[in-house]
């Protein structure tokens, strides 16, 4: 089978250190520090330590995404290779002006009310890393800084942090908006890609890869959406998330997609 010669990887295996909490933490916390220094009569030895033990908890925070990103990767990557190295059942391509139609479709869809999610998850998911975020500093603000003005103001830089946790998940339409924009552009790198289906994954040469190990359905929307949907189950010590991965047909390809349908959906009786 004629395998891609540049992989591209799902969204999941792509360094982005640029996550909401870090620019609060980088873009508040340690100015905060500064305008308490500035403010106060604080001086710096004061504020030494409370400043070290932040900068540590950034610097651990980045290198938690980092090392997470490179580990992803680097399993994308084996997924991938052992896709081709087995069984792909069908090879799809679309046309130019067929996949920008395609992706300006999916770009209109894309909003947490479209996937049956709940549009408050994003506030209530930032206010509580935001409480866990300010109890941390509160505590370590409550045990090494002594003066109660300099305690005071940076109790008060801690409350302007949650509010901003807040805001992260209030201002969800614009996190969404980004998103699409995102896609669109990734979608478009490509002007004719090709797309294989194997027993264990999917491969979208403008999208990358998407492992099926934990699929739980395959829905045929090719009549009302142009697309066949992989509902995955991915599975953890404290939940189960529902993870949906859309995938566009081309034209010409509804019959082969409701045959890749039925074959998908032995495999799920059959385990």
């Amino acid at each position: 089978m004629d395998k891609p010669g540049n992989l591209v990887f799902s969204d999941y295996a792509t360094f982005r250190f640029f996550r909401a909490e870090i620019l609060i933490f980088f873009g508040i916390v340690i100015p905060g520090f500064i305008v308490v220094l500035v403010s106060t009569e604080a001086s710096a030895k004061d504020l030494a330590l409370p400043a070290a033990i932040f900068g540590g908890i950034g610097l651990v925070l980045v290198g938690i995404f980092v090392v997470a990103a490179w580990a992803y990767r680097i399993s994308e990557k084996y997924q991938i290779n052992h896709m081709f190295a087995g069984e792909i059942w069908e090879c799809w391509q679309f046309s130019a002006k067929e996949w920008e139609s395609q992706v300006e479709s999916v770009c209109n869809l894309i909003s947490p009310r479209d996937d049956g999610e709940n549009p408050s998850s994003g506030v209530i998911s930032s206010s509580i890393i935001g409480v866990a975020f300010v109890f941390i500093m509160d505590i370590i603000v409550f045990f090494a800084v002594k003066d109660p003005m300099i305690k005071k103001s940076l109790w008060i830089v801690s409350g302007v942090i949650f509010l901003l946790f807040v805001g992260v998940g209030i201002f969800q339409p614009m996190v969404a908006k980004n998103e699409v924009d995102r896609y669109r552009r990734k979608a478009l790198r490509f002007s004719e890609p090709r797309v294989w289906f194997g027993p264990d994954g999917v491969y979208h040469e403008a999208l990358g890869h998407t492992s099926l190990k934990e699929l739980h359905k395959v829905t045929d929307q090719t009549k009302s959406r142009n697309r066949i949907q992989f509902t995955l189950i991915i599975s953890s010590p404290d939940s189960d998330d529902i993870v949906r991965f859309p995938t566009p047909v081309p034209s010409g390809c509804e019959e082969q997609a409701g045959r890749l349908v039925s074959r998908y959906r032995s495999l799920l009786t059959r385990s």
